[in-house]
C-alpha cells in the first residue's frame, strides 16, 4: 500500500511538472519521456540545492540515455490523465516552486539536450563506471552524488536578476526609523 502512495506523487510531481509547462510556454509538452525524466532529475537535484531534502523518495537508474525513473518509464503511454487544478492542494507550495522554476531554468530546451547535460553531471557518470558493455541492467544514481552534483549549482534570483551567492550581506537593520 505505501508504494501505491509514494507512486502516486510521484505521478503527480510528473503530471504537475507537465501543466507548469504548458500554462508557461502557451505549449504542448507532448509526450516526450526523455524531456519528463531529465527535468525531473533536474527538479531532484534543485530541491537538493534549495532545502537539502530530495523532492521525492524515489531513485533514478543510469540508463544509456540519462537518469531515468523507471516508476515513470512509459509515463504517457499508461493512461495519463492530465493534471487538475484542484489536485493543486496535492502539492505543497514547495513542490511547486521547484517544478515551476524548474520549468523556467530548463523547459525551453529539447529532451535529447536536456539528456545530455544530465549525463554530464557526476551522479549519473558515477552510475555508469562499473557496467559491461553487454551488461543491460543499470545501476542506481546515488542520493549522495546528486548531492554533490548540487553543490555545484548557483541558485539565481530572477527577481534581482543576481546569483544568490553574489548579494552581500546586510549589516544593521534594513529598514531604520
Amino acid at each position: 500500500m505505501k508504494g501505491e502512495v509514494v507512486m502516486s506523487k510521484l505521478n503527480q510531481l510528473a503530471k504537475y511538472l507537465v501543466y507548469s509547462y504548458e500554462n508557461h510556454a502557451a505549449a504542448r509538452f507532448g509526450d516526450n519521456e526523455l524531456k519528463l525524466q531529465a527535468l525531473l532529475y533536474f527538479a531532484q537535484r534543485e530541491c537538493l540545492v534549495v532545502v537539502g531534502e530530495p523532492l521525492f523518495e524515489e531513485s533514478f537508474e543510469g540508463w544509456e540515455e540519462g537518469p531515468v525513473l523507471p516508476e515513470l518509464h512509459f509515463f504517457f503511454e499508461e493512461g495519463y490523465d492530465p493534471f487538475e487544478p484542484l489536485e493543486m492542494k496535492k502539492l505543497t507550495e514547495r513542490e511547486q516552486f521547484i517544478l515551476d522554476r524548474i520549468v523556467f531554468d530548463y523547459g525551453h530546451y529539447e529532451g535529447w539536450y536536456l539528456a545530455d547535460l544530465a549525463r554530464r553531471e557526476a551522479s549519473w557518470r558515477n552510475s555508469r563506471t562499473a557496467i559491461p558493455a553487454e551488461e543491460t541492467e543499470p545501476n542506481f544514481l546515488e542520493l549522495a552524488d546528486i548531492r554533490e552534483d548540487a553543490k555545484k549549482v548557483r541558485l539565481y534570483d530572477t527577481l534581482f536578476d543576481v546569483y544568490l551567492d553574489e548579494l552581500e550581506e546586510f549589516e544593521g537593520a534594513v529598514l531604520e526609523p
